[in-house]
């Protein structure tokens, strides 16, 4: 029996969570939204990062606010923080680096969830900035139709344009390994699946206030867990598997408060015969982003013709769990030994996460991991959105814009 064993993977896992602290060049990165992510979050990081400078920060509001941090800082406060402008229209923001000259290396897009399609389509269809990298915060959009057409501009852009979105489990060590591993061979065909995501997040999806993440809007078909969190690892699995959804039976547990759904269960059939069985809830018991933190329960089976792949823990846990590769025989053997569990990365410290540190490569012009593509954004779009259909028919749907089927 021949161990997994490939060292280009291993090479691009080192590529993708170290910097280069000897280049002095820095990323020119403006940041779009202000919100309780992009300051907790983005801008720290970005300004701790060695290979990046904050040149711009856009917001419809001078003064951001949210329910998940009462006490964000305004425009004005940012702009002394950060030392950059500030602008509350992205055609402003735009339109003056094109007229001045200044360089613009790349922009995340850290706005509402429904807001990203539109904020992307304006930065793809910018022809005077031409080689500006996208660093989408996750879902890629939340509706199908605009899924769709984003992934259609995006395909367009040169290979020297990168877009990402930014769901961070994608681009840690122990994803590039799993991806590797299913490409091998490994595991031969890929006949099932089982995915759990258990989030302790219930404070935002059962409180009225937080309307962006709990109340549908424009074309949304509903609104909640589904598009906050099991995005997450809908990506995740799309990455590893490469499986092309075609057909989802869905039922929803929802708020009393909100409405928001709060717990799933789903079936997805693939285009190529294999069957997936999604479970995810907010409902576990704690607060990931209190003191004591309560981290994130994932549990991922990948079965194959030849082998299984199982990778399960707590994501604030690294000895919780490890990535390991059952083999024909029964035995098992643990990939990458030693580096533990690690599923999102939402440390509040450092430079940021292999995400980020990926996108900044992408605006320098350097090799990077390309974790969570638009073709992936897409596929879990489409899932969650024949999800949201099916819950509401009670009958299985077919996913929309498949493959197979004709693009808009």
């Amino acid at each position: 029996k021949k161990s997994f064993d490939d060292t280009k993977q291993h090479r691009l896992c080192e590529m993708s969570i170290n910097m280069d602290t000897n280049n002095k060049q820095k990323a020119r990165i403006a940041l779009v939204g202000a919100g309780w992510w992009a300051q907790g979050w983005h801008l720290p990081h970005l300004k701790e990062n060695p290979g990046a400078e904050i040149v711009a920060i856009v917001d419809s509001s001078r003064q951001p606010t949210s329910a998940l941090n009462p006490n964000l800082e305004s425009l004005d406060l940012l702009a002394e923080r950060y030392n950059c402008k500030v602008y509350t229209s992205l055609d402003h923001m735009l339109n003056e680096f094109h007229e001045t000259g200044d360089e613009l290396n790349g922009i995340i897009v850290s706005a509402p969830h429904a807001t990203h399609f539109e904020l992307g389509r304006k930065i793809l269809e910018f022809q005077h900035i031409p080689k500006v990298n996208i660093l989408m915060e996750k879902p890629f959009t939340t509706c199908i139709q605009e899924a769709r057409l984003l992934h259609g501009a995006v395909q367009k852009l040169g290979r020297d344009r990168a877009f990402m979105v930014n769901h961070s489990a994608n681009f840690r060590k122990q994803a590039i390994l799993a991806k590797s591993l299913v490409d091998s061979g490994a595991l031969g065909s890929i006949r099932h699946v089982t995915a759990f995501m258990g989030s302790p997040l219930i404070w935002i999806f059962d409180n009225p206030k937080n309307a962006a993440w709990n109340e549908p809007s424009g074309s949304m078909l509903g609104n909640g867990f589904a598009w906050g969190q099991s995005s997450h690892i809908l990506a995740f699995l799309y990455l590893v598997t490469g499986l092309q959804p075609s057909r989802v039976f869905c039922t929803m547990n929802h708020s009393e408060k909100t409405g928001a759904d709060i717990a799933h269960a789903a079936s997805i059939i693939c285009e190529c015969g294999a069957t997936v069985s999604l479970s995810g809830t907010t409902l576990l018991p704690g607060d990931a982003h209190a003191d004591p933190v309560v981290g994130k329960l994932i549990r991922v089976k990948i079965f194959g013709s030849k082998g299984a792949l199982i990778y399960s823990g707590d994501d604030r846990k690294v000895e919780s769990g490890s990535l390991q590769f059952r083999h024909e025989d029964g035995s098992v053997e643990e990939i990458a030994p030693g580096d533990g569990f690690k599923f999102e990365n939402i440390d509040q410290e450092g430079n940021g996460p292999e995400s980020l540190q990926a996108f900044i490569d992408a605006c320098l012009g350097k090799e990077f991991f390309q974790g969570a593509d638009s073709a992936i954004g897409l596929k879990t779009v489409q899932t969650i959105d024949a999800m949201y259909r099916s819950q509401k028919s009670m009958n299985a749907e077919p996913v929309i814009f498949g493959s197979k089927e004709e693009a808009l």
